[in-house]
């Protein structure tokens, strides 16, 4: 789930369900990217179920200060709202 928040009046994303899934060898398993600027932003209700992952160096990475360019001018400490996150089954080897 990625760029949350790069638009002052985002929608957001929520109620989403990932299952089934199988991670071997990335950097990143489940990854939520949000933008360190003002926004509406937000993501909730996120199930992540049934996964497994082998040699993932992150299983679960939520930045909330994304930046892909090093050059961010804009951004700010406040954070952006990810509420009721959730994972069920989840094995990591």
């Amino acid at each position: 789930i990625g760029s949350l928040g790069k638009d002052v009046n985002e929608q957001g994303v929520q109620n989403v369900t990932v299952r089934s899934t199988t991670f071997v060898g990335t950097t990143n398993g489940f990854r939520i990217k949000a933008w360190g600027k003002p926004s509406n932003g937000f993501a909730r209700n996120i199930l992540f179920q049934h996964a497994t992952m082998y040699n993932v160096q992150n299983p679960i990475f939520i930045d909330q200060r994304y930046c892909p360019d090093r050059n961010c001018a804009d951004q700010v400490k406040k954070k952006k709202k990810v509420t009721h996150f959730f994972c069920v089954f989840f094995c990591y080897a």
